[in-house]
């Protein structure tokens, strides 16, 4: 079938040790004074990266295409290879595409095998710069000293570790194009967000136990501002994956922080926390990103009775109303 379309300080003066990916000789370090290291390997080191497949689940699932305006403020490689797109960066099993204006990502995707996902341990934590951008197109960690905001993984750590280097897509999920401002109690709360992935997985009746994910923030022009950078009050999610069959399902996720980040800075929230199941259309009014094409495909919403909005059905806590 083809679709058409934790915070950690560190003393000055110290030795650094690069996970099993990489080497001391091959990282260019910076020290901030009083904050975590901000570390970017060499451009050598992304060489042969294919990033997100889209046909891992069989039938093709293309990126959504960016509109002109998002082309235009996406961060681009400049020496991407021939026929490759330089505005997608590709990592282990997944690949990311930034605007480049607000330092975060448009989204990213993932590829995800959970017969072959593995438990792989989580080290002291270092973040990278990515190299293929400028810097200036990334939030660095200044950011995140001193106060009640994480460095939220978007494709989280775990997703693509499997295959043949779990050590190297555990370590690419720590750049700086992967993450995004999140109050803590909501990069940390369970209930929110962490568990729904894994609720799928375990849950729905799927192919190989396979599933894609597309992540990112909602940027809107009027997030608050702090530290020079707005900060994101909703990130959202679309999984898919293939039934028994080979018919795709696909649904869409918002999780919003509105009231978590009201409590940190002074306005006036419109949404609670929580989690939302909303329909590809309303993502696609909120975001600008158009997955117009996987609509035909999109699993129906449902609701117990209480919600008004028919686009907008806030999940329960244990996900009893998901739709699978």
């Amino acid at each position: 079938m083809q679709l058409t379309r934790p915070k950690l300080s560190v003393p000055l003066n110290i030795t650094i040790e690069i996970g099993e990916s990489a080497t001391a000789e091959a990282a260019q370090v910076e020290v901030l004074e009083g904050s975590a290291l901000e570390i970017a390997r060499p451009h050598s080191y992304y060489e042969g990266y294919t990033g997100y497949d889209p046909g891992f689940l069989g039938p093709e699932l293309p990126l959504p295409e960016l509109s002109n305006e998002q082309r235009r403020n996406a961060a681009k490689i400049d020496d991407a290879p021939p026929g490759e797109d330089p505005a997608v960066l590709p990592y282990t099993h997944f690949s990311i595409v930034v605007n480049r204006r607000r330092q975060l990502a448009y989204y990213t995707v993932v590829n995800i095998d959970g017969n072959k996902s593995a438990d792989f341990e989580r080290r002291a934590d270092k973040w990278y710069f990515d190299p293929r951008i400028a810097e200036s197109e990334q939030i660095g960690e200044s950011l995140y000293r001193r106060n009640a905001l994480d460095r939220g993984h978007l494709v989280r750590r775990l997703d693509p570790v499997w295959g043949d280097d779990l050590a190297r897509a555990n370590d690419d999920t720590f750049h700086f194009t992967n993450c995004a401002p999140q109050h803590e109690k909501f990069n940390q709360g369970k209930e929110l967000w962490q568990g729904l992935e894994n609720f799928v997985l375990e849950n729905a009746d799927l192919t190989d136990k396979k599933i894609t994910v597309f992540t990112g923030p909602v940027m809107s022009d009027d997030d608050p501002l702090y530290k020079g950078a707005r900060l994101p009050l909703a990130f959202w999610k679309v999984i898919a994956y293939c039934k028994p069959g080979g018919a795709l399902a696909i649904s869409g996720y918002m999780l919003e922080q509105t009231q978590l980040i009201e409590d940190m800075l002074t306005f006036e929230a419109v949404f609670d926390a929580g989690t939302y199941r909303i329909s590809l259309a309303q993502l696609r009014e909120r975001t600008g990103l158009d997955f117009q094409y996987l609509e035909p495909h999109e699993t129906p919403l449902t609701s117990d009775g209480l919600e008004a909005r028919a686009d907008r059905v806030r999940l329960h806590d244990d996900y009893s109303n998901l739709v699978l």
